[in-house]
């Protein structure tokens, strides 16, 4: 179950993100009025594609599964953490949620009314134009995926994944990693067995070093290699 939680004023948030750093102090005191705070647990729903939109979604801390709700089973559109906005898509055209969330691990969101956000597009520039460059960065994070999915072998793909947890995700070497291994497959579209497998064979060649949940990247290059042409 969702708690609400109020943490600071917007203006002094140490979360606010680049396209808040152009409002003006009456725009993010509109923001303040017209928003929530809530904490997710590792596991629970946060939205589900096809449900009604009323507020986007900012993670302030956490990490999040988007994912689309097909059969057999769920595909995987990405990973997001801290920074990332949810919904973004419903700006425009249909006031649904075109994927659904899941909490990877305890997250802390910031819920802003839909309404106020399209008040702010349409009133600052500024603002606008930082929203339409992280669609962009999305679409092509997106282009990427599909590239992987559809041109690069399993070793390929594990190999930019574990790449993407540690330069993006975790940003660090070594990283504790808060997804389990069902996660990870059903990431890189394959089975548990492939994940572990996988894991063992870089294991045996010197790439990574895997300590319970603890992943060290030994040989970066190699890893890159198998990245690219994998």
């Amino acid at each position: 179950m969702a708690i609400q939680q109020i943490f600071v004023k917007c203006h002094n948030c140490s979360c606010m993100s680049g396209p808040f750093m152009a409002l003006s102090k009456e725009q993010m005191a509109r923001v303040d009025q017209n928003r929530t705070e809530l904490t997710y647990n590792k596991g629970e729903t946060i939205c589900k594609q096809g449900s009604f939109i009323s507020n986007m979604i900012f993670i302030k801390r956490g990490l999040v599964k988007l994912y689309l709700e097909t059969k057999p089973s769920p595909t995987v559109i990405s990973v997001e953490k801290n920074g990332y906005f949810i919904g973004l898509q419903s700006i425009t055209g249909q006031s649904v949620f075109h994927y659904s969330a899941e909490a990877l691990e305890d997250t802390e969101l910031c819920l802003v009314n839909i309404d106020v956000f399209k008040e702010l597009i349409l009133e600052n520039a500024k603002f606008g134009a930082g929203i339409i460059e992280y669609i962009n960065n999305d679409m092509i994070k997106l282009y990427e995926r599909f590239h992987s999915i559809t041109h690069k072998q399993i070793h390929g793909r594990f190999a930019e994944f574990l790449l993407y947890l540690k330069d993006n995700i975790y940003q660090q070497n070594p990283f504790a990693l808060s997804i389990s291994k069902k996660d990870m497959a059903d990431i890189i579209s394959t089975s548990n067995e492939s994940v572990s497998r996988l894991c063992s064979e870089l294991k045996k060649e010197g790439i990574i070093e895997e300590k319970g949940r603890t992943i060290t990247v030994l040989d970066e290059e190699k890893l890159k290699q198998i990245s690219k042409f994998g």
